[in-house]
C-alpha cells in the first residue's frame, strides 16, 4: 500500500536513518494507519519494541488542515507484528509524560504539526532518547503546517538538528 503522507524516497531515508543507530526501541509520534511503522518493522532488524502514538477517530486537530489525517484505526497496518504497541490517546501525545513511555533509540515525529505540538513531541522524545539515538521529523519546509517554525525555534535553542535531507521534508538530530 502506498503511503499518502511519506514519499517512497522519504520512507527509504527514514529507514536508512533508523538503521544507522541500530534501534531496539522506536517511538513514532503520529502513527496514522501504521504504514511507516510496518516498513520500519520489516526493514530495521534491530527493533525489539515499536511504540506508535496517535489519536482516536473523533479527535479534533489543532490545525484544521490535519483533520482529514485522523486515522479511523490508528496503527492497523502494523498490528500483525508482535513488537508493535499502539497507544491511542484521547488528546494525543500532549497528554503523555516522560513516565508514560520508555527510553528509546529512535523517534519519528510526524503527528500534531502545530507549533506547540511539534515542540512538545520533540521535548518528550529528546528526554527519552538514549545516547547514540536519533530523532527524525517530517514536514520541515511544508508551508501548510507549523513544523518549520517549530524546528527553527529548536535550532535557535541550540538543538543540533541537521538541515533537510535533499529532496525531502525530513530533518534529523543525532544525540
Amino acid at each position: 500500500m502506498q503511503n499518502p503522507y511519506l514519499s517512497d524516497k522519504e520512507t527509504n531515508v527514514v529507514v536508512s536513518l533508523m538503521r544507522s543507530v541500530f534501534p531496539r526501541v522506536v517511538i513514532e509520534f503520529g502513527c496514522n494507519k501504521g504504514l511507516t511503522s510496518r516498513r520500519i518493522l520489516r526493514d530495521v532488524s534491530s527493533v525489539e519494541r515499536y511504540i506508535g502514538i496517535d489519536v482516536p477517530p473523533n479527535f479534533r486537530t489543532v490545525l484544521p488542515g490535519q483533520q482529514s489525517e485522523v486515522p479511523k484505526v490508528a496503527g492497523k497496518e502494523a498490528f500483525f507484528d508482535s513488537r508493535f504497541f499502539m497507544l491511542e490517546i484521547e488528546n494525543g501525545s500532549k497528554d503523555l509524560t516522560f513516565d508514560d513511555l520508555e527510553f528509546c533509540d529512535a523517534a519519528f515525529i510526524d503527528g500534531d504539526h502545530s507549533f506547540y505540538g511539534v515542540i512538545s513531541d520533540s521535548e518528550l522524545a529528546r528526554s527519552l532518547l538514549r545516547p547514540g539515538g536519533i530523532i527524525i521529523w517530517h514536514d520541515y519546509g511544508n508551508p501548510t503546517v507549523e513544523v518549520t517554525k517549530a524546528i527553527d525555534c529548536l535550532l535557535e535553542r541550540g538543538w543540533p538538528i541537521e538541515r533537510p535531507v535533499e529532496g525531502t521534508w525530513l530533518v534529523f538530530m543525532r544525540i
